[in-house]
């Protein structure tokens, strides 16, 4: 067990760890700030950690009591509702409030806007009314009188006027800026590609919407929300409600259980501003929670985008140049849609097992603009644009293979030189059976199969960044509480939003502390607690796991002062192995030490000391490939996802469980990505035409593919967990995967995501017309 090896008092400065996975060890020497926990690395031997350890808060949810911020409520609360703007560009010229004052039950109405102010968006908040329930909110709402100068307006980025124009086949008609070294390098290429790739909006799509419940005791706010950013609002309601002139001393936040958040939660929104202001004019709580319409509408998206590649190969397949461009159809904000793509397959640096040492870079280059609508704006979603620019990249290259005559997998191996991604595609290709599951005469039935069905296989890979931060000022902080039970309490301010964080955490703790982690208590999401990162960018597992070890290790450190003074010998000569505190021929297992401790517990504060700062970690992000195998209807044109494999590393897998649960809900978003979802806008109106369940198609349980997810473990040695992030990678392949896996099937590529019945069968015609 890990913690067996740990000295009694915090880590020597100078450790010499193993870093790497399998057999690529290095070793490396780190300086170990004083009071920091010694590092586990490679050759750490764990009890807990990389288990199939159940989620510590299943159950709650499961038995639905677990308390989101939709159950929270107090004796006298009050509903809330935003009036929102009916039009998509304009100034709002006049608002009238009285008649909803009058209402019976109205107890608050508030304007969200002032006279002159720009209306940017069907959906735009303009004022907001409180009432017993909510539909005297909806009473109130038809009595208020709002006026407004509408403009000509635009949802739709391919028509608005700075954006980008396609021809009949989808292609941009833009010609290429001359560029001397690229049109060389294109020119004596072996094979050359070029094409077009478009992707939609995609909304988030959380099962719990944004809202929040508020409450003022006096000058000071508490906030039930629904966020991913627990610290961040609380600084931005603070701000808020000073500059709207209101007495506020202090922002509490509470957030301990989350309905899902994938990038569009980081704010408190116009709803959250909304139900505090409310909550202080009524001078009584105040729930407001959006629907599902204004959930589609009003909370950001994953942008649009369209993008042009053009690339050559040389005689052995490596690519020599790579010409880039793209645009994002973003809202009226005018930013937030660039795209990226999988650089890694142009830069070839490092060793190659079997090839020696290559550095060579293909000659690039990439352009990128942004094209505003009148629509609300783009967000961060899972992966902030590294999915769409990754579905055009890596159909780009399996069509870039096919016109060299290459396997898709034989060609990105040669091309990416990254260790761990090298090994994943060997790896994943054995045990997805890739050269059986591929289709040798793509758009045509595979042997045995009906002729009406054409089957194919298709792979990507996937990268991310994410070894975590030490936070500003004091910086990140666990608080870690040992009763005289032996049970131990965990606590962070920042959030777990599904992801199982609070199982990490507990997991963390009780192998630290070498007991069972049903004696750890894991509680997130008060802001009364310490500071903790927002749920965003892969950073929460990594900033917060070198804590809890520290936290946890400080907290024993303490017991251990506690029970030498009580077997009266020195603390040096008290030693901890496997939960128990040995001093010559006496031991003390960990509950009974915990009986010392008396009524008052321990209770100190961990904290998260800043990576390492010695040379290099092994690897700095995360790396991923996935596999999928589809079924095409020839007759229809529908896409059935059949399985899906994906390898993927996240620094030390901690909970294998729920890092697997993660990757898996990555593909099931990539699934609804790459075949259904769509925001569908009326030109005219402006409006949003499928703002909810029954026609914004999310995967159901009928589009669920067979799916496997293998978590590597890599020794990064950057922390003392050496734990990476694993929010975003996985979603990067998945969409690209499933559509390389329609290519292989029918062909013809299909390069406008969502992949639906009408864009096959008319790849198929075309196909058939070549």
């Amino acid at each position: 067990m890990s913690n067996s090896n740990h000295p009694r008092r915090p880590a020597p400065n100078d450790v010499e760890i193993k870093t790497g996975f399998g057999e690529h060890i290095k070793t490396r020497k780190v300086t170990v700030e004083e009071g920091d926990a010694h590092p586990w690395d490679s050759t750490t031997k764990h009890k807990t950690v990389g288990t199939d350890h159940h989620r510590v808060d299943g159950l709650m949810k499961a038995s639905g009591r677990a308390k989101y911020a939709y159950d929270v409520n107090f004796p006298g609360m009050l509903q809330g509702m935003i009036l929102r703007s009916p039009i998509p560009r304009g100034k709002l010229t006049g608002l009238e409030l009285d008649g909803a004052r009058a209402m019976p039950g109205v107890a608050a109405v508030i304007p969200l806007k002032d006279l002159g102010n720009r209306v940017r968006f069907v959906g735009d908040e303009v004022a907001a009314v409180a009432a017993p329930t909510l539909d005297m909110c909806r009473d109130a709402i038809e009595k208020i009188r709002a006026t407004f100068d509408e403009e000509a307006h635009t949802v739709d980025f391919m028509l608005a006027e700075e954006g980008p124009m396609v021809d009949e086949a989808g292609d941009l008609i833009l010609p290429w800026d001359e560029h001397e070294k690229i049109d060389e390098a294109l020119t004596g290429a072996a094979h050359q590609h070029s094409g077009t790739y478009r992707t939609e909006v995609q909304t988030h799509s959380s099962l719990e919407t944004h809202g929040a419940v508020a409450k003022w005791t006096g000058a000071d706010l508490e906030l039930w929300c629904s966020t991913q950013a627990t610290f961040g609002v609380r600084g931005e309601l603070t701000r808020a409600m000073r500059a709207a002139g209101i007495e506020c001393d202090s922002v509490t936040i509470h957030a301990e259980y989350v309905g899902g958040g994938f990038g569009s939660k980081f704010t408190s929104g116009a709803e959250g501003r909304a139900v505090a202001l409310l909550a202080k004019e009524a001078g009584v709580p105040v729930k407001l929670m959006l629907d599902r319409y204004e959930e589609h509408t009003c909370t950001g998206n994953r942008p649009a985008s369209l993008m042009q590649i053009r690339a050559g190969i040389d005689q052995d397949g490596l690519i020599t140049t790579w010409d880039w461009r793209s645009f994002g159809g973003v809202g009226h904000n005018g930013r937030g849609g660039r795209v990226s793509f999988p650089s890694h397959y142009l830069t070839r640096t490092g060793e190659v097992e079997g090839r020696g040492r290559r550095r060579s870079r293909a000659r690039q280059r990439t352009a990128h603009e942004d094209v505003a609508t009148d629509t609300d704006p783009a967000r961060p979603m899972r992966a902030p644009g590294h999915p769409q620019g990754f579905f055009g990249a890596e159909l780009f290259l399996d069509e870039l293979a096919s016109a060299a005559g290459m396997d898709p997998l034989e060609f990105r191996a040669k091309n990416d030189t990254q260790l761990i991604r090298q090994k994943q595609y060997t790896a994943g290709a054995e045990r997805f059976g890739w050269t059986k599951a591929r289709n040798p005469a793509p758009g045509t039935p595979m042997a045995g199969d009906d002729p009406r069905y054409l089957r194919g296989a298709g792979m990507a890979s996937a990268r991310w960044g994410g070894l975590g931060s030490h936070g500003r000022g004091s910086g990140h902080g666990i608080l870690c509480r040992v009763h005289s039970s032996g049970d131990v309490e965990i606590r962070s301010g920042a959030q777990d939003i599904g992801s199982g964080m609070k199982t990490v955490m507990a997991i963390l703790t009780a192998e630290e502390l070498g007991i069972s982690s049903d004696h750890v208590k894991a509680t997130m999401g008060h802001t009364t607690d310490p500071s903790g990162p927002a749920s965003g960018g892969s950073t929460t597992t990594p900033s917060l796991a070198p804590a809890v070890r520290n936290a946890a290790l400080m907290a024993r450190l303490e017991l251990l002062e506690l029970v030498a003074e009580k077997l009266g010998v020195p603390a040096d000569k008290v030693e901890f192995v496997d939960g128990t505190f040995v001093a010559g021929d006496t031991r003390l297992q960990w509950v009974d030490a915990c009986k010392i401790i008396g009524p008052n517990p321990i209770e100190v504060r961990g904290r998260r000391f800043p990576n390492y700062r010695d040379g290099e970690p092994f690897e700095r992000g995360v790396c991923g490939v996935q596999f999928a195998e589809v079924v095409v209807d020839s007759w229809t044109g529908l896409v059935e996802v059949k399985r899906m494999l994906a390898i993927q590393d996240c620094g030390l897998v901690i909970a294998k469980k729920t890092a697997e649960s993660q990757v898996i809900g990555a593909m099931i978003q990539g699934i609804g990505y790459a075949l259904h979802e769509q925001r569908i806008m009326d030109p005219q109106s402006g409006r949003m035409l499928n703002g909810d369940f029954l026609r914004y198609k999310v995967p159901g349980p009928r589009d669920m593919p067979e799916m496997e997810c293998v978590m590597w473990s890599v020794a990064n040695g950057h922390s003392n967990t050496g734990a990476a992030g694993l929010g975003e990678a996985p979603s990067v392949a998945a969409p690209a995967a499933v559509a390389n896996a329609v290519y292989n099937a029918i062909g013809a590529p299909v390069r406008h995501l969502p992949i639906m019945p009408d864009k096959v069968l008319t790849a198929l015609e075309q196909r058939k017309g070549d």
